[in-house]
């Protein structure tokens, strides 16, 4: 059985430090605050979950070929991150901070594996749960909430979390639909019982104001809560021990891959992400210098050069698109333009764009900075799609003259224009096998090419999805 440690090196191509350094356990003397540091211990997997994998069926993930997609795969293990922190891997990390006065409980899972995680993390300490943080308020935050939590339990979230998580409730009918077309496993999760899903908002038994942040101590170790609005969501929340230099980030700040270009313009549908709260975000940790990174996916991230230099990373790739939209827009160019002209910068070139991509970003930060109307074209303004008028334009120049027109544009290394142009004879003939088999061709075109280059999970998700649909009419 491949580990959780072999999954994530495959899913995420990076090299895991086998020793890390960390700081000794807590002394429980809350007066003395100078715990040790600096002290040496294996990388080590403490348990593993034999024979209970997920509750669903992964065996036909979308994406699977992405490190996004190989996620779901990952094996639940407890990793012992040093002497008082654990970690219980999988989709999404749970955290179990241990101290002589009770535990502190960073996420709690996603719903399909929270109970074998939470069965793991008892075996390591079965002591009561004091806090649990909950940092962004998704499916992976709450899952094993009611495992977790008793009658003495504290829920910690900032405002803005709690917020999300309204706002994330009243509109999951909408988001289900959206999830189960690029997490495809995810509608099993209706049928599986004793789950959080599809959604329940929370109140927190403490509630953190998100400019002013939180701060508690328990068992000599100093806990403090800060708003991180970072790349999967303006709510994202850290948990910072400034004794130790440790950094719990939550899925929120970096998303599932570290470095990786931020997901600030979602394909499956959530609220805008922004790009200056995040720019801070980034400019706040650089200036923690943590020594540890434990974010909400993935393996701890070890070293203070390592993670400076790739959040630095992060930060100048953002800072850069951000002032060449800002300059573009004020030149009086649309949003078309500035997807098509803006790249990456040859120094910041190799940031991993598996999540989000940068042009997708780009149409976000415009309407983020100038709204919905481009000023490109007066039917904008009425409640009509150009695709509305596909028919007729297929009644006057015929299906066979746009389907040359499109394979031209195919072999001229133009599939996007090919697509367009497909589109406009499915609108008019959705059910004509040559139609059909055009469109194949062009997705399958533009699924190779992103394989090729981005990886991106959420385009491969859907061109998989668009091109199983066409196959499925053909037959």
């Amino acid at each position: 059985m491949k580990t959780a440690l072999e999954a994530l090196i495959r899913a995420h191509s990076f090299t895991v430090v086998a020793v890390i350094l960390v700081t000794a356990a807590p002394t429980g003397c809350s007066e003395e605050r100078k715990a040790p540091r600096s002290l040496t211990a294996e990388l080590e997997v403490v348990k593993r979950v034999e024979g209970e994998g997920n509750e669903v069926d992964t065996a036909d993930v979308r994406g699977a070929d992405t490190g996004v997609g190989e996620l779901i795969n990952i094996p639940i293990e407890v990793i012992r991150i040093n002497d008082f922190i654990h970690m219980a891997t999988g989709l999404a990390n749970t955290y179990l901070v241990s101290t002589s006065e009770g535990n502190v409980l960073v996420d709690t899972g996603f719903a399909f594996q929270a109970r074998q995680q939470y069965k793991a993390l008892r075996e390591i300490d079965d002591g009561p749960v004091t806090h649990i943080l909950l940092p962004q308020g998704q499916h992976d935050d709450i899952g094993g909430l009611g495992r977790w939590k008793d009658s003495d339990t504290k829920i910690i979230m900032t405002r803005t979390t709690m917020e999300y998580m309204r706002w994330r409730e009243k509109i999951s009918g909408w988001l289900l639909n959206h999830f189960a077309v690029l997490y495809n496993w995810s509608t099993q999760l209706l049928a599986v019982k004793d789950l959080l899903y599809p959604y329940e908002s929370i109140t927190p038994d403490i509630l953190v104001e998100d400019h002013a942040g939180y701060s508690f101590e328990q068992g000599g170790i100093r806990f403090e809560v800060i708003a991180l609005p970072g790349a999967e969501g303006t709510n994202s929340t850290g948990l910072w021990l400034p004794d130790h230099k440790i950094l719990f980030c939550g899925g929120g700040f970096v998303g599932p891959h570290f470095p990786m270009w931020p997901n600030l313009g979602t394909v499956r549908g959530d609220r805008n992400r922004l790009v200056e709260p995040y720019l801070d975000s980034l400019n706040k940790v650089i200036a923690l210098q943590p020594e540890i990174l434990l974010p909400g996916q993935e393996v701890a991230v070890v070293g203070k050069e390592k993670i400076e230099e790739q959040l630095i990373l992060i930060r100048d790739a953002l800072q850069y698109v951000h002032d060449e939209v800002i300059e573009g827009m004020n030149d009086g160019k649309d949003v078309y333009q500035l997807m098509q002209e803006i790249e990456l910068p040859r120094r910041v070139a190799h940031l991993s764009q598996s999540h989000g991509r940068v042009d997708w970003v780009i149409r976000n930060m415009v309407y983020e900075y100038g709204g919905w109307f481009q000023y490109r074209s007066t039917s904008e303004l009425y409640p009509y799609h150009v695709s509305d008028v596909y028919a007729d334009i297929i009644e006057i120049a015929g299906v066979k003259p746009v389907l040359a027109k499109a394979e031209v544009r195919l072999q001229a290394d133009e599939p996007v224009h090919a697509l367009l142009l497909v589109e406009m004879a499915l609108e008019s003939e959705p059910e004509n096998p040559d139609v059909l088999r055009a469109q194949i061709q062009v997705l399958t075109t533009l699924l190779e090419r992103s394989r090729a280059t981005t990886n991106n999970f959420s385009e491969i998700a859907w061109l998989e999805t668009e091109i199983s649909k066409a196959e499925d009419m053909l037959d």
